[in-house]
C-alpha cells in the first residue's frame, strides 16, 4: 500500500494557487479557480479522506466519485444560493471550502502516516526475526522456501487489530486534537475583527455549541473503544453539547459578565479543553488495545462493522437515529443561519453620563457644561444612514450623519454648555435618511437652568 502524499500536496496547492488569482486577479477569468477550489478539489479531498490509501479504490472508481461528490456539493451551494443561506455568495461558499480542503487534507495526511508507520514497524520486525531461521539451517544456507512462506506479512485486517500501531496506539489522539483545533479556530474567527463577519465564524460557532464540548466530555467519560460505538457517542455528543452550553449560559446569567459573546466563547472553550485533557489522561493510562479512536478513512468498514450482527429492528432504529440527528443540525443551521426577520425598528435612547438611565442634568447652572450620551442601535435587517439633530427651544446645537449595519449600536457623548435662565426644552432627534422632514424618533428632556 503506497501512501504517498504528492496527490495533498498537489490539491492544497492548487487551492492556494485559486485563493490568490480570486483574491487579487477577479474577473472574468477567475471561473476556473472558482471551480477548481469550490467542487472538484474539495470532491477529490472528500473520497480521498473516506478512502485514503491507493489500494482503497481504483483510479476509475476514485475519479467517478469525486466527480459524483464535486457534482453533489455543487449542487448544494447553488440550491443555497436561491435560498440566499450563504449571504455573499460566492465568496463565502469560496471561504468554506478552501477551509473544508485543508481540514480534508490534515486527516487523510495523518491516516496515511498512521498506516505507514504501521508498515514501517511490521516491517522492522519481520528482519529482526529472520536471524534464528537462517541460523536454524546447519550451513546457513537459505532452505528453499519462498520469503513470503517464511515470514508471511500481515494482511490489513492484521494490521487493523495489531494493538499500538493503528487505532489504539500512539495515534489515538487524532479526534481530541482536531476537537481542540476546531475550538481554537472558532476562537480565533470570533475575536479577530476582519474574520468575524465570515460564514466560516457561524459554522465553527455551531460546531463548538453542538458538537465539540459534548464530543470532549464522552470522550473523558468513556475512554475506552468498547464502551460505546460510534452512534451512541453521536448521538450522546449533540446532546449533551447542547445540555452544556445551556448550563454555562444560566450560570453566567449570575456573574458580573452575563450572556455575552466573550464570556460564552471563553466559557466553552475552556470546558472543552479540560475535556481534551481529561480524555488525554484517560487514554494514556489504558493498554494501547483498548483505547477508542475515530477511524479516519475507514469510515465505512467501522460503520458495517457497527451493523453488522444487529437486529433488522436495531439496525432500522439505528438508520432513524442518524436521519434524526442529521435533520437536527440542518435545522438549526438553518435557523441560525437564516433566522427568521422580526418587527424592523431603531432604538434610540439617551442616558445619564455613567451610562445608565439616570443622573440626567435636568438641573443645572448658567454656564455650566451638561452631559448625556446619545444611543442608537440598527434593528432594521440592513445597513441604515441616519442623521441625529440636538435642539434647544428650537435652536439647532448638533447634527450628525451616521452609518450602522444591522443590530450595530452606536453611542455619542454628547456635551452641551447651558446658557440663559428658566426651564427650557431639549430635543434630540433622529431621521432614517434620505427622509430628512419628518423624524423618525425623538426624545425630550427638560432642564431648569438657574
Amino acid at each position: 500500500m503506497k501512501t504517498s502524499s504528492k496527490d495533498i500536496t498537489t490539491a492544497l496547492s492548487v487551492t492556494l494557487l485559486s485563493a490568490l488569482w480570486i483574491c487579487f486577479l477577479p474577473g472574468r477569468y477567475s471561473t476556473v479557480p472558482y471551480v477548481l477550489a469550490m467542487f472538484l478539489i474539495p470532491g477529490y479531498m472528500l473520497v480521498t479522506a473516506v478512502y485514503p490509501l491507493k489500494d482503497d479504490l481504483s483510479p476509475v472508481k476514485r475519479t467517478v466519485s469525486s466527480l459524483a461528490v464535486a457534482a453533489l456539493i455543487a449542487g448544494i451551494f447553488f440550491m443555497a444560493s436561491g435560498q440566499k443561506i450563504l449571504g455573499a455568495y460566492p465568496k463565502n461558499a469560496f471561504s468554506i471550502m478552501v477551509v473544508l480542503t485543508i481540514i480534508l487534507a490534515l486527516i487523510t495526511a495523518l491516516e496515511r502516516y498512521r498506516h505507514s508507520r504501521s508498515l514501517t514497524k511490521d516491517k522492522s520486525h519481520v528482519l529482526k526475526g529472520a536471524h534464528p531461521r537462517k541460523d536454524a539451517h546447519p550451513n546457513g544456507k537459505k532452505t528453499g522456501y519462498p520469503e513470503e512462506a517464511l515470514y508471511p506479512k500481515k494482511s490489513f485486517d492484521d494490521q487493523e487489530k495489531s494493538p499500538g500501531k493503528t487505532r489504539g496506539g500512539k495515534k489515538a489522539f487524532t479526534d481530541l486534537a482536531i476537537m481542540t483545533l476546531i475550538t481554537l479556530l472558532c476562537a480565533v474567527f470570533v475575536l479577530t475583527p476582519k474574520l468575524n463577519h465570515t460564514f466560516i465564524r457561524t459554522i465553527l460557532g455551531l460546531l463548538l455549541i453542538l458538537f465539540v464540548p459534548g464530543y470532549s466530555m464522552i470522550a473523558a467519560l468513556f475512554p475506552k473503544k468498547d464502551d460505546l460505538d460510534g452512534i451512541e457517542r453521536a448521538a450522546l455528543s449533540f446532546g449533551l453539547s447542547v445540555v452544556v452550553a445551556a448550563l454555562i449560559g444560566f450560570a453566567l446569567n449570575y456573574t458580573p459578565w452575563g450572556i455575552r459573546l466573550t464570556p460564552i466563547l471563553v466559557s466553552l472553550s475552556a470546558f472543552t479543553i479540560i475535556m481534551v485533557f481529561l480524555a488525554c489522561l484517560m487514554r494514556i493510562r489504558l493498554p494501547s488495545d483498548e483505547r477508542f479512536s475515530v477511524p479516519f478513512g475507514s469510515f465505512t468498514r467501522e460503520i458495517r462493522k457497527d451493523f453488522e450482527g444487529e437486529s433488522r429492528t436495531s439496525k432500522i432504529l439505528s438508520v432513524v437515529l442518524i436521519i434524526t440527528i442529521v435533520l437536527a443540525i440542518a435545522t438549526t443551521a438553518y435557523i441560525v443561519i437564516k433566522p427568521k426577520q422580526g418587527e424592523k425598528f431603531t432604538e434610540f435612547y439617551i442616558l445619564g453620563p455613567n451610562g445608565k438611565a439616570a443622573d440626567y442634568p435636568t438641573n443645572i447652572t448658567a454656564g455650566k457644561t451638561g452631559s448625556v450620551i446619545i444611543g442608537v442601535v440598527n434593528h432594521e435587517y440592513k445597513p441604515v444612514n441616519y442623521e441625529v439633530v440636538v435642539k434647544l427651544n428650537g435652536t439647532v446645537l448638533k447634527t450628525q450623519n451616521i452609518t450602522l449595519n444591522n443590530t450595530q449600536t452606536l453611542e455619542v457623548p454628547y456635551n452641551f454648555t447651558a446658557s440663559g435662565t428658566g426651564k427650557k426644552e431639549m430635543e434630540f432627534l433622529l431621521y432614517k435618511l434620505p427622509d430628512q422632514s419628518n423624524a423618525y424618533r425623538s426624545l425630550h428632556l427638560w432642564i431648569n437652568i438657574s
